[in-house]
């Protein structure tokens, strides 16, 4: 039997459909072709990675505006945290060495952050770190289902579209061909935001894809590989979706090596100090004092990250859980406090893993932020904060233009009617689509066109009513600010 990988089949069938013109028009797929006429298929050496704050984070209480009195005591009397001392600001800039029992000021004298979240200090005072505040999308809905689809599928409001935003981004554009890893996810479950029509791979349990223990070599691995083999040959059958289930297979057993070469399994990776592990999967690589519920996601995010530097994977992320803090959330310390400890020096270890692996990786890669919505401006009667309406999104990378955004005397409304309570007298108002934001990332970054940016986000190409790009008056009438220029 003649055996080919499946890069190398979709190599060749590329050269192939690309050497006769006739023929391109008949065989490379709907997607590959768009993505010709487009005149872009780029070799594709920038990367996106992103985090998912699954349940809704609390904006108010990560970027916190403590320079709106609306945000008090009065309002959050368990949450509230107190704001700097007006000796410790300096502008432009969040200080060294923060009071990690007072706001961290972000240098506008307006925003700044949570004290757990001290560790981003160095990335955003280096300028490679935005904070948008003040994002959703029109007509926001508090389910947690429907919003965390929506934020994945990037047509709000809309269950039918099945394919993920990230999953267009890389398929429909042409951007996956002869791509082993595309795109990967390593999470407990595949994200909406990475399914398609063409599988793309899910780490469900890293510590596991050695593929239940026989990755070594051996009779065990041997036949496993062979079964694989067999079970997806070539020709098969074209019924019953065996084209999706060839590429799945196909695609695990070529992996099972390139994820072993990578070593998956290895931690030995160090903060500048030589001593402190980036990734805390346990408690004797916890030098950094995080939450010990926490290990697994650092085991996930190191994993995505070696799989951004070690293959040819454009796009891989994670996600963190248990934002859905309607309980007892906490203030300096307590749960939302410990999920903020995790994200901080998340992307401080994303940051310095990817500067000790070349200062390349840093600048080609941008760190995304997702959550399904903020949480209401007051706090509730059980000590929380409820299912409400826009919230904040991370980026950084060293392309990023940091700095605070949508959080300061020249973008909010200060006071009791103001911005934290013009939504129902309870929530945040949007001014950034999140849309706006992937938008930008995808075409400033990445390199997709501003025609396949209307196929891969709908709302670009009704720039007159959903404003995405220049910004106005949104169908709800809200007004919202466009793209912000943050690559």
């Amino acid at each position: 039997m003649n055996l080919i990988t499946r890069r190398s089949f979709l190599e060749r069938s590329l050269r192939a459909a690309l050497g006769s013109a006739a023929a391109a028009s008949l065989t490379i797929p709907p997607a590959l072709r768009r993505a010709v006429a487009d005149g872009s298929i780029p070799p594709g050496t920038r990367k996106l990675l992103f985090i998912f704050l699954r349940g809704g984070n609390d904006g108010l209480n990560t970027v916190i505006p403590w320079g709106d009195d609306a945000y008090n005591a009065t309002t959050r009397p368990t949450l509230f945290v107190p704001a700097p001392d007006p000796a410790s600001l300096v502008p432009g800039r969040a200080p060294d060495q923060p009071d990690l029992k007072r706001v961290i000021d972000l240098g506008n004298h307006f925003a700044g952050v949570h004290p757990a979240l001290r560790d981003l200090v160095p990335a955003y005072n280096a300028g490679q770190l935005a904070l948008v505040h003040r994002v959703a999308y029109a007509q926001q809905s508090r389910s947690h289902f429907d919003s965390q689809r929506y934020w994945e599928n990037g047509v709000p409001r809309n269950n039918l579209v099945a394919s993920g935003l990230f999953y267009r981004a890389v398929v429909d554009t042409g951007f996956s061909v002869g791509r082993q890893f595309p795109a990967v996810s390593v999470q407990s479950g595949n994200p909406i935001s990475l399914r398609g029509s063409q599988a793309l791979p899910n780490l469900g349990d890293p510590s596991r894809y050695d593929v239940l223990g026989v990755a070594d070599a051996g009779a065990d691995r041997a036949k496993l590989l062979s079964a694989l083999t067999a079970g997806y040959g070539v020709p098969h059958p074209t019924k019953d979706n065996r084209d999706l289930l060839f590429n799945t297979g196909h695609g695990l057993a070529d992996s099972i090596d390139v994820l072993k070469q990578i070593g998956i399994t290895r931690n030995d990776f160090f903060d500048p100090d030589g001593t402190t592990h980036l990734f805390p999967i346990d408690a004797a690589s916890n030098q950094a004092a995080v939450p010990a519920g926490s290990y697994g996601f650092f085991g996930n995010l190191k994993t995505a990250l070696q799989i951004l530097a070690g293959t040819d994977a454009i796009v891989a992320g994670t996600q963190l859980d248990g934002f859905d803090t309607h309980n007892v959330q906490g203030q300096i310390t307590g749960g939302h406090a410990n999920l903020l400890r995790t994200l901080g020096w998340s992307f401080h270890a994303a940051r310095q893993f990817m500067l000790n692996h070349s200062t390349a990786m840093w600048q080609d890669t941008v760190v995304v932020t997702l959550s399904e919505f903020g949480r209401t401006s007051k706090e509730n009667g059980s000590q929380g904060t409820d299912h409400a309406e826009a919230s904040v999104m991370f980026l950084a990378g060293g392309r990023v233009k940091g700095g605070v955004y949508q959080c300061g005397n020249d973008s909010w409304t200060v006071g009791p009617a103001g911005s934290m309570f013009q939504v129902g007298g309870r929530y945040l108002r949007r001014t950034v689509d999140y849309r706006s934001v992937f938008g930008e990332v995808l075409r400033n970054h990445l390199g997709v066109t501003a025609t396949q940016l209307q196929r891969v986000i709908p709302g670009y190409a009704s720039e007159g009513v959903e404003h995405l790009a220049g910004g106005g008056t949104a169908a709800d009438g809200t007004h919202i600010v466009g793209e912000l220029g943050l690559i």
